[in-house]
Protein backbone atom coordinates (compact mmCIF):
# COMPACT_ATOMS: atom_id res chain seq x y z
CA UNK A 1 0.00 0.00 0.00
CA UNK A 2 1.29 3.30 -1.33
CA UNK A 3 2.07 5.66 2.11
CA UNK A 4 -0.29 8.54 0.95
CA UNK A 5 2.13 11.48 1.58
CA UNK A 6 5.20 10.23 -0.32
CA UNK A 7 2.81 9.41 -3.25
CA UNK A 8 1.86 13.25 -3.09
CA UNK A 9 5.74 14.49 -2.75
CA UNK A 10 6.17 12.61 -6.12
CA UNK A 11 3.18 13.86 -7.73
CA UNK A 12 4.43 17.24 -6.96
CA UNK A 13 7.76 16.49 -8.22
CA UNK A 14 6.89 14.69 -11.51
CA UNK A 15 4.33 18.00 -12.29
CA UNK A 16 6.82 20.57 -12.15
CA UNK A 17 9.02 19.12 -14.35
CA UNK A 18 6.23 17.54 -16.52
CA UNK A 19 5.35 21.64 -16.61
CA UNK A 20 9.09 22.14 -17.05
CA UNK A 21 8.54 24.10 -13.88
CA UNK A 22 5.18 25.44 -12.11
CA UNK A 23 3.51 27.66 -10.12
CA UNK A 24 1.57 26.61 -6.93
CA UNK A 25 -1.57 27.19 -8.69
CA UNK A 26 -1.02 25.67 -11.57
CA UNK A 27 0.11 22.03 -9.23
CA UNK A 28 -3.25 22.70 -7.45
CA UNK A 29 -5.15 22.49 -10.71
CA UNK A 30 -3.46 19.63 -12.26
CA UNK A 31 -3.17 17.81 -9.88
CA UNK A 32 -6.42 18.55 -7.77
CA UNK A 33 -4.45 18.67 -4.25
CA UNK A 34 -5.40 21.96 -2.00
CA UNK A 35 -3.05 24.67 -2.10
CA UNK A 36 -1.89 24.21 1.70
CA UNK A 37 -1.29 20.83 1.39
CA UNK A 38 0.96 21.32 -1.73
CA UNK A 39 2.52 24.03 -0.23
CA UNK A 40 4.19 22.10 2.58
CA UNK A 41 5.07 19.33 0.86
CA UNK A 42 6.72 22.20 -1.39
CA UNK A 43 8.04 23.90 1.40
CA UNK A 44 9.60 19.90 2.70
CA UNK A 45 11.00 19.55 -0.50
CA UNK A 46 12.90 22.99 -0.49
CA UNK A 47 13.96 22.22 3.13
CA UNK A 48 15.41 18.48 1.49
CA UNK A 49 17.44 20.65 -0.99
CA UNK A 50 15.23 18.73 -4.19
CA UNK A 51 13.13 21.74 -5.00
CA UNK A 52 14.00 25.18 -5.58
CA UNK A 53 11.49 28.53 -5.08
CA UNK A 54 12.42 31.16 -8.24
CA UNK A 55 10.35 33.60 -8.32
CA UNK A 56 6.45 32.38 -8.32
CA UNK A 57 7.91 28.87 -9.73
CA UNK A 58 8.84 26.00 -8.36
CA UNK A 59 11.42 24.23 -10.21
CA UNK A 60 13.41 20.68 -9.48
CA UNK A 61 16.93 21.42 -7.88
CA UNK A 62 19.93 19.39 -8.97
CA UNK A 63 20.12 17.54 -5.95
CA UNK A 64 18.53 14.76 -8.18
CA UNK A 65 21.37 14.69 -10.15
CA UNK A 66 23.75 13.47 -7.11
CA UNK A 67 21.63 10.72 -7.03
CA UNK A 68 20.94 10.04 -10.66
CA UNK A 69 24.72 9.56 -11.16
CA UNK A 70 25.15 7.27 -8.08
CA UNK A 71 22.67 5.13 -9.38
CA UNK A 72 24.50 5.06 -12.97
CA UNK A 73 27.47 3.95 -11.19
CA UNK A 74 26.35 1.71 -8.89
CA UNK A 75 26.10 -1.20 -11.01
CA UNK A 76 29.63 -2.59 -12.51
CA UNK A 77 27.14 -3.54 -15.84
CA UNK A 78 26.67 0.37 -16.15
CA UNK A 79 29.78 1.13 -15.81
CA UNK A 80 31.77 -1.01 -18.21
CA UNK A 81 29.03 -0.74 -20.88
CA UNK A 82 29.83 3.48 -20.90
CA UNK A 83 33.60 2.04 -21.93
CA UNK A 84 31.99 -0.50 -24.52
CA UNK A 85 29.67 1.75 -26.14
CA UNK A 86 32.60 4.48 -26.69
CA UNK A 87 34.58 1.17 -28.47
CA UNK A 88 31.60 0.71 -30.73
CA UNK A 89 31.06 3.85 -31.89
CA UNK A 90 34.46 4.41 -32.81
CA UNK A 91 34.83 0.86 -34.52
CA UNK A 92 31.37 1.80 -36.31
CA UNK A 93 31.68 5.58 -36.79
CA UNK A 94 28.26 5.86 -35.76
CA UNK A 95 26.61 7.29 -32.46
CA UNK A 96 25.85 4.63 -29.67
CA UNK A 97 23.46 4.63 -27.04
CA UNK A 98 22.75 2.79 -23.60
CA UNK A 99 19.12 2.30 -22.66
CA UNK A 100 17.43 0.49 -20.01
CA UNK A 101 13.54 0.16 -18.71
CA UNK A 102 12.71 2.32 -15.88
CA UNK A 103 8.70 2.66 -15.01
CA UNK A 104 8.01 1.15 -18.10
CA UNK A 105 10.33 3.59 -20.91
CA UNK A 106 13.20 3.80 -21.62
CA UNK A 107 15.87 5.77 -20.37
CA UNK A 108 19.35 6.78 -22.04
CA UNK A 109 22.12 6.08 -19.56
CA UNK A 110 25.02 6.42 -21.75
CA UNK A 111 25.99 7.94 -25.06
CA UNK A 112 28.95 7.87 -27.41
CA UNK A 113 28.60 10.20 -29.94
CA UNK A 114 29.78 10.51 -33.25
CA UNK A 115 30.78 14.15 -33.79
CA UNK A 116 29.67 15.55 -37.55
CA UNK A 117 26.76 13.50 -37.61
CA UNK A 118 23.80 15.66 -39.31
CA UNK A 119 20.19 15.42 -40.73
CA UNK A 120 19.16 14.87 -43.78
CA UNK A 121 17.92 18.77 -44.17
CA UNK A 122 21.26 19.80 -42.84
CA UNK A 123 19.46 21.61 -39.22
CA UNK A 124 21.35 20.11 -36.64
CA UNK A 125 22.68 16.77 -35.31
CA UNK A 126 20.33 13.87 -34.52
CA UNK A 127 19.29 14.19 -30.64
CA UNK A 128 21.07 17.78 -30.24
CA UNK A 129 17.89 19.43 -29.15
CA UNK A 130 15.94 16.56 -27.78
CA UNK A 131 18.22 13.28 -26.07
CA UNK A 132 20.60 14.12 -23.42
CA UNK A 133 21.10 11.50 -20.30
CA UNK A 134 18.22 10.76 -18.50
CA UNK A 135 15.69 11.10 -20.99
CA UNK A 136 12.50 8.91 -21.98
CA UNK A 137 11.29 7.06 -24.66
CA UNK A 138 8.81 5.01 -25.24
CA UNK A 139 10.36 1.71 -25.57
CA UNK A 140 7.68 0.58 -28.85
CA UNK A 141 9.47 2.75 -31.45
CA UNK A 142 13.25 2.47 -30.54
CA UNK A 143 15.18 -0.07 -31.91
CA UNK A 144 16.99 -0.55 -27.91
CA UNK A 145 13.39 -0.49 -26.38
CA UNK A 146 12.01 -3.10 -28.48
CA UNK A 147 15.28 -4.85 -27.52
CA UNK A 148 14.42 -4.51 -23.74
CA UNK A 149 10.27 -5.28 -24.15
CA UNK A 150 11.69 -8.44 -26.21
CA UNK A 151 13.40 -10.00 -22.92
CA UNK A 152 10.41 -9.08 -20.84
CA UNK A 153 7.54 -11.74 -19.79
CA UNK A 154 4.45 -11.38 -21.95
CA UNK A 155 2.69 -9.73 -19.30
CA UNK A 156 4.70 -7.11 -18.15
CA UNK A 157 4.75 -5.83 -21.98
CA UNK A 158 0.81 -6.00 -21.16
CA UNK A 159 1.15 -3.48 -18.52
CA UNK A 160 3.37 -1.26 -20.46
CA UNK A 161 1.67 -0.77 -23.26
CA UNK A 162 -1.70 -0.43 -21.15
CA UNK A 163 -0.08 2.35 -19.23
CA UNK A 164 1.90 4.16 -21.86
CA UNK A 165 0.46 3.23 -25.07
CA UNK A 166 2.08 3.11 -28.47
CA UNK A 167 1.55 6.57 -29.68
CA UNK A 168 3.18 7.34 -32.82
CA UNK A 169 6.86 9.00 -33.51
CA UNK A 170 6.56 8.20 -36.99
CA UNK A 171 4.30 7.16 -40.10
CA UNK A 172 6.65 3.84 -39.27
CA UNK A 173 6.01 3.35 -35.72
CA UNK A 174 4.22 0.50 -34.27
CA UNK A 175 0.70 1.58 -33.70
CA UNK A 176 -1.03 -1.70 -33.13
CA UNK A 177 -0.70 -4.72 -30.33
CA UNK A 178 -0.89 -7.30 -33.42
CA UNK A 179 2.52 -5.26 -34.92
CA UNK A 180 4.47 -5.23 -31.80
CA UNK A 181 3.66 -9.18 -30.83
CA UNK A 182 4.96 -9.53 -34.35
CA UNK A 183 8.25 -7.83 -34.00
CA UNK A 184 9.40 -8.95 -30.39
CA UNK A 185 8.54 -13.18 -31.56
CA UNK A 186 10.98 -11.75 -34.71
CA UNK A 187 13.81 -10.31 -32.05
CA UNK A 188 13.47 -12.97 -29.39
CA UNK A 189 14.11 -15.52 -32.41
CA UNK A 190 16.98 -13.38 -33.91
CA UNK A 191 18.43 -11.52 -31.18
CA UNK A 192 18.53 -8.40 -32.74
CA UNK A 193 16.29 -5.54 -33.12
CA UNK A 194 15.66 -2.56 -35.90
CA UNK A 195 14.26 0.48 -36.30
CA UNK A 196 13.52 1.85 -39.55
CA UNK A 197 12.81 5.75 -39.52
CA UNK A 198 10.55 4.42 -36.52
CA UNK A 199 11.61 6.64 -33.82
CA UNK A 200 12.72 9.80 -36.07
CA UNK A 201 12.61 10.65 -39.98
CA UNK A 202 15.64 9.66 -41.54
CA UNK A 203 17.22 7.43 -38.41
CA UNK A 204 17.68 3.96 -38.99
CA UNK A 205 18.61 2.00 -35.57
CA UNK A 206 19.88 -1.34 -34.73
CA UNK A 207 19.74 -2.67 -31.19
CA UNK A 208 20.76 -5.87 -29.07
CA UNK A 209 19.85 -7.00 -25.41
CA UNK A 210 22.83 -6.70 -22.72
CA UNK A 211 22.21 -9.60 -19.98
CA UNK A 212 23.41 -10.25 -16.20
CA UNK A 213 25.06 -12.79 -15.46
CA UNK A 214 21.59 -14.07 -14.39
CA UNK A 215 19.75 -14.07 -18.18
CA UNK A 216 17.97 -10.52 -16.85
CA UNK A 217 18.31 -7.92 -19.09
CA UNK A 218 20.76 -4.94 -18.01
CA UNK A 219 19.41 -3.13 -21.34
CA UNK A 220 20.22 -2.88 -24.54
CA UNK A 221 22.44 -1.16 -27.28
CA UNK A 222 21.44 0.63 -29.95
CA UNK A 223 23.16 2.03 -32.94
CA UNK A 224 22.22 4.99 -34.47
CA UNK A 225 22.60 6.50 -38.18
CA UNK A 226 21.07 8.93 -40.56
CA UNK A 227 19.65 6.39 -43.31
CA UNK A 228 21.40 7.98 -46.09
CA UNK A 229 24.56 6.51 -44.34
CA UNK A 230 23.54 3.27 -43.66
CA UNK A 231 22.57 0.87 -46.75
CA UNK A 232 20.61 -2.23 -46.16
CA UNK A 233 23.87 -4.65 -46.36
CA UNK A 234 25.14 -2.25 -43.20
CA UNK A 235 21.79 -2.47 -41.72
CA UNK A 236 20.92 -5.86 -41.55
CA UNK A 237 24.51 -7.76 -41.85
CA UNK A 238 27.21 -4.90 -40.95
CA UNK A 239 25.82 -3.31 -37.78
CA UNK A 240 24.61 -6.17 -36.37
CA UNK A 241 27.96 -8.54 -36.37
CA UNK A 242 30.39 -5.71 -34.91
CA UNK A 243 26.58 -5.08 -32.24
CA UNK A 244 26.74 -9.23 -31.29
CA UNK A 245 30.63 -8.98 -31.00
CA UNK A 246 31.02 -5.83 -28.67
CA UNK A 247 27.86 -7.52 -26.55
CA UNK A 248 29.25 -10.61 -26.04
CA UNK A 249 32.42 -9.31 -24.89
CA UNK A 250 30.58 -7.05 -22.97
CA UNK A 251 28.26 -9.72 -20.89
CA UNK A 252 31.86 -11.71 -20.43
CA UNK A 253 33.21 -8.94 -19.14
CA UNK A 254 30.30 -8.22 -16.27
CA UNK A 255 30.28 -12.38 -15.73
CA UNK A 256 34.16 -12.29 -14.58
CA UNK A 257 33.34 -8.90 -12.45
CA UNK A 258 30.44 -10.18 -11.10
CA UNK A 259 32.33 -13.42 -9.78
CA UNK A 260 35.06 -11.43 -8.77
CA UNK A 261 32.96 -9.86 -6.00
CA UNK A 262 32.65 -13.19 -4.60
CA UNK A 263 35.79 -14.58 -4.70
Amino acid sequence: MAVQATERSFQIIEEIRNQDDARLEDLEEELGIARSTIHRHLQTLIDYGYVVKEGELYCIDIKFLHFGEYARGRKCGYRLTKNALHELSGETNEECEFIVENDGRGMLVHESYRPGTYSPDGTGRFGADSNHIGSYFHLHNHAAGKAILAELPDKRVEEIVDRWGLPPKTRNTITTREELWDELEQIRAEGISYSDEEFAKGLREVAMCVNNPDGTCLGAIAVIAPAYRIDDEKFIEDLPRQLEKYVSNLEAAIGEEYLSDFT
